[in-house]
């Protein structure tokens, strides 16, 4: 199930009644405040007429690692570190001996405050998110797993919108959240596009379920040094900023059978190659500047079973420089957007292309199963990038799902899964990550 119909099957009544009382309603006001708002769970604030919600889930999550242990939060991120096995000359890397592991957390629960009012220029909606799985700048030390309130908070969303405008923070333009298999791995497969991104976006509904939109998101460059192979950085900072943001573009069609997605991205790749950038070579010209045009494209769809729950969901998607936009589990050094020789003060966009596949299958009302996997492919080039350093480099990930949930009553999900995740270089070197999880997530 895709976040957006996760986030639509939030129960919020119970926490917004209270929150009603704290703002000044009267018991049995209360108590019927929930439907007082313009959409589901929601009150309307007295004196204004704005609606009001909270909402959100607690999650447990246990996991056994069969073999190398994976990371305690934020999911198994689709093969991207993998420790690799021994092979062909080279040693096993770090971590890979560590396996058989347990390990539990509650870090993916979250909250999230709504409020909606109507306007003459349409309605206002506000939305804020956060949850405490990888805080970005934050570094949970050795001592997580025996003093857990050291897991921090950081923000997922905030954005709010106007009509067909929004502004803020949230899943990317170029994401097609309705093509994304439920999991219970916070991590998933690899799907396109970022997680979520300061962003500015209008949507156009021209009708017929045929709808388009175009977004202008905040833009980063991963780079790899092409004399190392190794992750050098990105190009945001006080040496390299990217000149213009990235440019995303998207028509949806949409029916009752399913619906059909085409998105695009383009990008500019900045290269500033100073002094300091953090290469490991200095630059035969120092304070020259390379640019890299960098493009994404992506195919996705769902379909509807007929006489059934259940429904199937494929991604393809592809480009040159994408890497960014490859997957929401990618980090700096797993997919890369552009190799950089700072000797030669040259540059050059990585291509790559991956697909996804899933398909939820309901054994009843309350109890379904999810079966999904993706694979990516990097079609680096052996001709720019150093011979040593080119066996360094990744060459694809995998990564498969398989689950079993239980719904009790709408509030609450419980289930298993199985996890496969695997990644391998260009020397051939490979290593997989087996996962079984369980977990509990009771929505408010």
């Amino acid at each position: 199930m895709s976040l957006e119909k996760q986030l639509r099957r939030i129960a919020t009544g119970g926490l917004t009644a209270t929150v009603a009382l704290l703002v000044g309603l009267s018991p049995s006001a209360a108590q019927t405040a929930p439907g007082g708002g313009s959409y589901p769970g929601s009150f309307l604030i007295p004196g204004t007429n704005t609606s009001f919600s909270v909402g959100g889930y607690v999650k447990l999550d246990y996991f056994y690692d069969f073999t190398s242990a994976g990371p305690t939060v934020g999911g198994l991120l689709g093969g991207v570190g993998n420790p690799l096995d021994a092979a062909n000359g080279h040693a096993a890397t770090a971590g890979h001996s560590v396996h058989g592991v347990s390990s539990l957390t509650a870090s993916e629960s979250r909250f999230n405050i709504q409020t909606r009012t109507p306007t003459a220029y349409g309605e206002v909606k506000t939305f804020i998110e956060g949850d405490f799985t990888n805080p970005n700048g934050l570094n949970n030390s050795a001592t997580f797993t025996t003093e857990s309130n050291s897991s921090g908070f950081r923000l997922r969303q905030a954005y709010g919108t106007l009509g067909p405008f929004l502004a803020g923070q949230t899943f990317s333009t170029f994401r097609d959240l309705n093509a994304e298999p439920d999991t219970l791995d916070f991590g998933g497969d690899n799907f396109p596009g970022p997680n979520r991104v300061p962003q500015i976006r209008y949507t156009y509904d021209a009708g017929s379920g045929l709808s388009f939109a175009g977004g202008i998101e905040n833009a980063t460059t991963n780079f790899v040094d092409a004399t190392t192979g190794t992750a050098a950085g990105n190009f945001n900072g006080s040496v390299n900023g990217s000149k213009i943001p990235d440019f995303v573009v998207t028509g949806t069609y949409t029916q009752p059978w399913g619906h059909v997605s085409l998105r695009s991205a383009f990008r500019d790749l900045y290269d500033h190659q100073g002094g300091t950038t953090g290469l490991g070579t200095t630059p035969s010209s120092p304070n020259t500047s390379t640019a890299e045009f960098g493009y994404a494209l992506a195919l996705s769809g769902s379909v509807n079973i007929p006489g059934m729950k259940d429904y199937a969901l494929a991604q393809v998607f592809g480009g040159d420089g994408i890497g960014r936009y490859l997957s929401t589990n990618c980090s700096q050094s797993g997919c890369p957007d552009l190799y950089v020789n700072n000797a030669t003060n040259t540059a050059e966009a990585i291509s790559a292309w991956g697909v996804m596949g899933g398909y939820e299958h309901f054994w009843a009302d309350n109890l379904r199963s999810n079966i999904s996997g993706s694979y990516i492919e990097f079609q680096n080039d052996g001709g720019f990038v150093n011979a040593v350093a080119f066996t360094s480099l990744n060459k694809h990930y995998i990564t498969g799902h398989v689950n079993l949930v239980w719904s009790p009553i709408p509030s609450v999900d419980t289930g298993v899964e199985f996890i496969y995740t695997e990644r391998e270089v260009e020397d051939g070197q490979t290593g997989n990550q087996m996962r079984f999880q369980y977990s509990a997530k009771w929505k408010f």
